[in-house]
């Protein structure tokens, strides 16, 4: 099996058919269909269905996409590490983060000192839920992510806990309970959560404290959702302690809970399929992101 015969298939499939993969691989199409047809005797199945409407995989060909992608992603990553060795300016680094992260951290120091050393690589910062970073990371379409979601997120990854931050219960300026000491004053309220049931820090906070989780939940990761749900319908939050940036803009509109029951903290983790795989720019600004995620926050022991 050469990479000829995995980019001849993953371009038939990204283009829907053999006519617009030739003009991506800038081949004739009975080059193509020869390619594709030593691909398929040499693997002894059918990976390809031709109608129509176009070209469509078989079962066999669902599985060989997603190791032809991984593998072509992992050679033009080592191509991008080479040419880095021998000086040629990155021209790219690819990291995720998801939404309650960003919310939660500062990466202002990291970003800048990233730019001043590697000024004319372009960084690309995608926010994304845990399952597509798990996807991107495997397809090396990401070079790394920032996260708060517990380790078993991330399954046949390499992931670095960074540091910890504060959770918080927090509710609008002059909120009834906003002189509430107790958990239990609050369960009968309407909370809002970035992710609520079995096995969340959500549930376990209750759990701990011998208390059935709340009946009335709204799950949402949006902030300025969470703002509208805690002015409109007197919602408490639970979540992550904010930025200082993001305090700085919001931070006047709550207020913060200081019940007996301390919620758990979370841990920030950095995500890489391989760490010592990554190119050298790649690498430098995940040392840098955990650098500022260290000297900012409470470090992991």
């Amino acid at each position: 099996m050469k990479l000829q015969h995995l980019r001849s298939l993953v371009a038939v499939y990204e283009a829907g058919s053999l006519q617009q993969a030739t003009k991506r691989l800038h081949i004739s199409q009975p080059a193509l269909s020869r390619t594709l047809q030593s691909l398929e005797e040499e693997l002894g199945v059918t990976l390809l269905v031709r109608s129509s409407q176009g070209v469509s995989l078989t079962p066999f060909g669902v599985r060989l996409i997603a190791h032809a992608r991984h593998v072509l992603e992992s050679v033009g990553r080592a191509r991008r590490d080479i040419d880095e060795m021998k000086g040629v300016v990155a021209q790219s680094v690819s990291v995720g983060i998801t939404t309650v992260s960003a919310l939660s951290v500062s990466l202002e120091d990291a970003l800048a000192s990233f730019h001043a050393r590697y000024p004319a690589t372009r960084l690309c910062i995608h926010e994304l839920g845990p399952l597509a970073i798990a996807t991107m990371l495997r397809e090396g379409t990401l070079d790394f992510a920032v996260s708060t979601h517990p380790a078993e997120n991330w399954s046949g990854l390499e992931t670095l806990e960074a540091c910890r931050i504060a959770t918080r219960l927090s509710v609008r300026l002059g909120h009834p309970l906003a002189g509430a000491s107790d958990l239990g004053q609050l369960h009968d309220c309407l909370w809002v959560t970035p992710v609520a049931g079995p096995g969340t820090a959500f549930d376990q906070l209750f759990a701990q404290n011998g208390l059935s989780p709340p009946s009335r939940v709204f799950e949402c990761s949006s902030l300025n959702l969470v703002l509208d749900a805690m002015v409109a319908l007197d919602a408490v939050v639970l979540g992550p302690q904010l930025s200082p940036r993001m305090i700085q803009s919001f931070g006047h509109q709550v207020e913060t809970l200081r019940i007996a029951q301390r919620p758990a903290e979370r841990s920030v983790r950095l995500i890489a399929l391989r760490r010592a795989l990554l190119p050298s720019s790649a690498a430098a600004l995940f040392d840098l992101v955990y650098a500022s995620l260290q000297r900012q926050y409470a470090p992991v022991d």
